[in-house]
């Protein structure tokens, strides 16, 4: 574990191949972002052994009460990053991605509004307390953050300092930082030649429960 506070804990998960993480209990609802492909097995108790392949950026929930091991099968190291939400999540439900195993997708229609040229999102699941999206920054460009969310990167960017004269902060696949109420100007820059990859959790104002 990396980081708790009252909305979230973080898990940074990296198993070697051929190895494994042996059978646990999620509590709470447990959002996964893979960083890079992986290909696992995973096992249920009281079910067979399933082998799947989880795509570079792909996000899972997986629910509360939810028990299993994972066996990692490919040639490449397991690298995940769990974010635990402490909050009970209510009126959950897909949007882009099937976020929820054996959920019906509900994404919006796009907006008839201006797109911004600098990056595009795409919204991927929402409940009462949490929403997830897939932020993809163009070449050069960058796109603003807001308070009460976690940035997590999926390709190398900079976030930039909260105050003039400040480093900008580095990020690599696999780093995240949490904006409680110092994004204002803040930014994720992608200097590269190619698209830089983010998943933004947003979540509710309240005060939470630990």
């Amino acid at each position: 574990m990396v980081m708790e506070n009252g909305f979230f804990k973080i898990f940074k998960v990296e198993v070697a191949p051929g190895d494994a993480i042996v059978l646990h209990r999620h509590d709470h609802d447990t959002v996964a972002i893979a960083i890079g492909d992986q290909e696992v097995t995973v096992g249920v108790p009281g079910k067979p052994d399933v082998h799947q392949k989880n795509l570079d950026g792909q996000v899972r929930l997986q629910p509360g009460g939810y028990m299993h091991s994972t066996h990692v099968d490919g040639a490449e190291p397991y690298h995940t990053v769990a974010v635990e939400l402490l909050l009970p999540q209510t009126g959950a439900r897909n949007l882009c991605a099937a976020v929820m195993n054996g959920q019906p997708l509900n994404c919006p229609e796009a907006s008839a509004k201006s797109t911004p040229a600098s990056y595009a999102e795409s919204p991927m699941f929402e409940s009462d307390e949490t929403q997830i999206r897939l932020v993809r920054v163009f070449p050069h460009q960058d796109a603003a953050v807001g308070d009460l969310r976690l940035v997590i990167a999926l390709d190398p960017g900079f976030i930039s300092p909260a105050r003039k004269g400040d480093p900008e902060l580095s990020m690599r696949p696999g780093d995240y930082i949490w904006f409680d109420k110092a994004a204002t100007g803040r930014k994720f820059e992608n200097k590269s030649d190619k698209e830089a990859r983010f998943i933004e959790l947003s979540f509710q104002q309240r005060t939470p429960e630990k």
